[in-house]
């Protein structure tokens, strides 16, 4: 639960979280169906797309993540902007909640490599949408996988494989349907 001592966020910065992450949503449940076309689990994709990144809009997360959001849209337009008291503790406690619930995250599990293969895949595609919005690697996660597999996330073998080739697979898929 959020703290009710926290600066509640101004109408704008509410909007614009609304816009950011349902667009960031739209681009997983893209991506998750492009890989559901040529993978055996597409099922499981299409189903990951329903309910990604649904935490954000709980009562754990949302108004941190609205406060969070707004701390990365200023940094990238090159602002300094701190936190109102209380605040950053509670972003802290949403991103610990959001990573700590959601499959996609290595977080959720135990260990890294007990991430099943829908896992890896619904991560390749939230790193994907990330890529995408912010205009990294060409649209593609593989800039993403080069700076966390091996520093951050320490996936075995098997694991870092299955990776590389559902971000190759996804790359092919986007290419192939530029428009959709």
């Amino acid at each position: 639960m959020t703290n009710p001592s926290a600066a509640e966020p101004t109408p704008e910065m509410i909007a614009f979280y609304e816009e950011r992450t349902q667009a960031h949503i739209e681009r997983v449940r893209r991506c998750l169906a492009l890989l559901a076309e040529v993978t055996p689990f597409g099922a499981e994709l299409i189903e990951r797309g329903k309910v990604h990144d649904a935490s954000k809009y709980g009562p754990e997360e949302r108004v941190p993540y609205i406060w969070l959001t707004e701390h990365h849209r200023r940094r990238r337009q090159g602002e300094s902007f701190d936190y109102p008291p209380d605040v950053a503790e509670a972003v802290r406690r949403a991103v610990d909640h959001h990573l700590t619930s959601n499959r996609h995250h290595p977080e959720f599990h135990a260990g890294p490599d007990d991430m099943s293969p829908v896992d890896l895949a619904e991560m390749v595609c939230d790193w994907t949408a990330m890529a995408q919005e912010f205009e990294q690697s060409g649209g593609s996660a593989h800039g993403w996988a080069e700076k966390t597999i091996g520093k951050h996330l320490l996936l075995n073998p098997a694991n870092t494989a299955l990776v590389v080739e559902l971000i190759a697979l996804l790359d092919r898929q986007i290419a192939a349907h530029p428009n959709g």
